[in-house]
């Protein structure tokens, strides 16, 4: 159940996001000049092959130290920044078209909507936690992919080493390091519906041998292609622009990284929400909204880390960060062509944590890593919305103002959070056992100073994992996984039937999940991994209706239990010297329990027991083959393909509408000199429509239904020189 289609509907137009996929670099990667075109398989390649025939090691710091990614006991989709730039990853919604059993898509109010392992719902509650070198983002999870060494995704809770709101999973972006080599590099790409973009980056050592920095830009602005005729333009229309200034200070026993970035987005909020589509397969790009759609989003933040070895084998890290963002919204909320319910929003967020880890390096059977963690994250907002009362046959009422009667709300809340954690693994023979453990506090308050209304909660956690791992060859393991996570509890305002509000408290949502799983090279060419998992998902958080005074009223609130069941694999191999092949398949069954609700569709109370969960594929995968060749010392010639399926998928708790099954297939080409390139690339070549969201008009409780709809065709060139 959704809220009502006003300011309670969240999760289409509601709470400041935008863009901070800034982050701090770690440890090496092992991207080298010569590894550069031949890209690893999506569903794991952080790091290209080299010319010669076979694959490289993929570096990751999933555990938060740097090892190979064949080598931790967990599923692992990753991509380095060769990938990133050939596959044209230029927003959080391309991973879905990569990695198998990820349903991700940005929202109206530039807010990610994640689904993995049938974990999550849209709206409400993110599958994963999105990181930037081990410091979370609470907002600013969905900029431009823009100067990114390396995306990795982690599948399963990774509530542990990384504590709550990763309760499936978690996404870490890390950007690039400043080199102590003088490069530089500028971007122009240019494309369908005015798109434009310009980047560059410069960097180099200010003191030879102790200091490098790096910067980087990029301003990014399109015309949109939803077209509104109601007002006679395209509402989707936008400016995004964002920096990133990073310091690296080197001694022989102290490394600090000192990142800094901005960020600013203008354009159309909410408009992908298009008007009455007459049912979940009706597909348009026009909407009929009278009143203009704004957005307007301001972040910084600054994030300090350092690496001190104390002693031989012996490191001790410390991350600090702020985090500041502010948004303003004007949405048409009724969608229609009068302006008959209008809202304004005003968001702040501030963040700040603080992280302290201690670990033994070096080639030890025993690897261990011990912590504490704080944080401070404080949302608010204040709402306005604006309501026609008059007569809507005399259209001179709507010009006067006092036909309007106006509602405002001024929420404010407080989160923190404190914990302890602990991982620690060892070698035995041909067996590796792992166990990790975290304590987790949190505290939550809500206050809405308009109506003097305000409520507190806080709730202890304890998360551990274990895994055993067996090496049947240096190159090939099985291993056994269980993992915990979960979700924090937390405060949200709501309305009685009477309209009072007041505020409502739920539970945390937890996980288990167990997994086996499979990770091998075969001769140096072949990479193959798979797994099996199963989840038990407890006191999921929805938005559903309750029967008060006579009538219904929304809340959010914990509703029972799911649980979900699935398997994927992932394939890369080079097969020859010019050709790279990967694919990736998953498949995931989540199935509600014991679970009384009310479907507003049929108007009657059923149980939820025994039907899909919504928001995930039965599956979902991936096919890319990336051709390189060099037509001389200087030259190289390039070209990527790569094609999605994506399975059907329901839109609702009580499984009556549905989006159907849809393939989708993105070409690349490529012509490379010593020093420029020029690439052309082509999004969803066959323009095939699909939606991202669908509610139903009971479910919105309006009298028309509303969809969101996924990116059509969209073609790019882009022309690059670098120093």
């Amino acid at each position: 159940m959704h809220s009502s289609y006003g300011w309670k509907r969240v999760e289409w137009f509601g709470s400041v996001t935008g863009a901070l996929m800034m982050a701090v670099a770690v440890a090496a990667t092992a991207l080298t000049p010569s590894a550069a075109r031949a890209q690893a398989a999506s569903t794991g390649p952080a790091i290209a092959a080299t010319e010669e025939p076979g694959l490289t090691e993929i570096v990751v710091t999933a555990r938060k130290r740097v090892e190979t990614m064949q080598s931790i006991p967990e599923s692992i989709a990753a991509f380095g920044s060769q990938e990133i730039i050939d596959a044209h990853i230029t927003k959080i919604d391309d991973l879905g078209n990569l990695v198998s059993n990820l349903n991700i898509t940005t929202r109206a109010d530039n807010t990610p909507d994640v689904v993995l392992r049938g974990i999550g719902s849209f709206g409400v509650v993110s599958a994963v936690g999105f990181y930037a070198d081990d410091v979370q983002l609470f907002d600013g999870q969905s900029v431009r992919t823009d100067d990114i060494e390396r995306i990795e995704i982690l599948k399963g809770p990774q509530g542990t080493l990384y504590g709550g709101s990763n309760i499936g999973g978690a996404i870490k972006y890390i950007t690039k390091l400043p080199t102590d080599e003088f490069h530089a590099g500028v971007n122009v790409e240019f494309g369908k519906y005015s798109t434009q973009t310009y980047s560059g980056f410069v960097s180099g050592p200010l003191i030879p041998g102790t200091l490098d920095v790096r910067a980087s830009f990029f301003d990014s602005r399109t015309d949109g292609y939803l077209y509104d005729p109601v007002l006679n333009r395209t509402v989707d229309d936008g400016t995004e622009r964002g920096g990133r200034l990073t310091f690296l200070y080197k001694t022989d026993v102290t490394t600090a990284a000192l990142y800094l970035n901005y960020n600013w987005n203008r354009g159309g909020s909410g408009a992908n929400l298009y008007y009455r589509p007459e049912s979940p397969t009706d597909y348009s790009l026009q909407i009929m909204d009278g009143t203009q759609p704004e957005y307007l989003r301001g972040l910084y933040s600054a994030t300090l880390k350092i690496d001190q070895q104390l002693a031989d084998h012996l490191n001790l890290t410390s991350i600090s960060s702020f985090f500041h963002s502010y948004a303003d919204t004007t949405l048409d909320i009724d969608k229609g062509p009068l302006p008959f319910l209008t809202g304004h929003q005003a968001f702040t967020h501030d963040v700040g944590s603080q992280e302290l880890r201690l670990a033994n390096t070096g080639d030890s059977a025993l690897k261990w890593l011990v912590g504490v963690f704080a944080l401070a994250n404080d949302p608010s907002v204040f709402t306005n919305t604006v309501a026609f009362t008059g007569d809507p046959p005399s259209p001179e009422n709507l010009a006067d103002p006092t036909q309007y009667g106006v509602q405002n709300t001024d929420v404010v809340q407080r989160h923190r959070e404190y914990a302890i954690f602990g991982n620690v693994s060892y070698d035995w023979a041909k067996w590796t056992f792992e166990t990790g453990l975290r304590a987790d506090y949190n505290n939550s308050s809500l206050t809405d100073p308009i109506y003097g209304i305000a409520n507190e909660q806080h709730g202890t956690e304890v998360l551990p994992k274990f895994s055993a791992t067996y090496h049947f060859d240096k190159d090939v393991m099985g291993y056994a996984s269980v993992s915990r996570g979960f979700q924090p509890g937390d405060l949200v305002e709501q309305f009685d039937a009477g309209g009072n509000p007041y505020v409502g408290k739920y539970k945390p949502e937890t996980t288990w999940n167990y997994e086996l799983g499979l990770k091998s090279t075969f001769f140096d060419r072949l990479r193959f991994n798979a797994a099996v998992f199963y989840i038990d998902y407890r006191d999921r958080l929805f938005q559903t209706v309750a029967f008060q005074a006579n009538q219904f009223v929304q809340l959010t609130q914990n509703i029972g239990a799911s649980r979900s069941y699935g398997g994927e694999f992932d394939v890369s191999t080079r097969l020859t010297q010019d050709l790279y092949f990967t694919t990736s398949f998953g498949v995931t069954k989540a199935i509600w329990g014991n679970v009384p609700y009310y479907d507003l569709d049929l108007n009657q109370p059923t149980n939820l027991s025994g039907r899909t969960a919504p928001y995930t594929p039965d599956y979902q995968g991936s096919v890319s083959l990336d051709w390189s060749h060099h037509l001389s010392d200087y030259l190289t010639v390039g070209a990527r393909a790569d094609a999605t399926l994506v399975g059907h998928q329901y839109w609702d708790p009580t499984d009556h509408f549905q989006q159907p099954a849809h393939q989708l297939v993105n070409l690349g080409v490529r012509l490379e000199g010593g020093q420029w390139s020029i690439a052309g690339h082509v999004s969803n070549v066959f323009n095939k429509l699909y939606n991202t969201e669908y509610i139903s008009a009971a479910e919105v409780q309006a009298p028309f239904n509303v969809a969101g709809i996924g990116r059509p065709r969209l073609w790019t060139v882009t022309l690059s020189y670098r120093w």
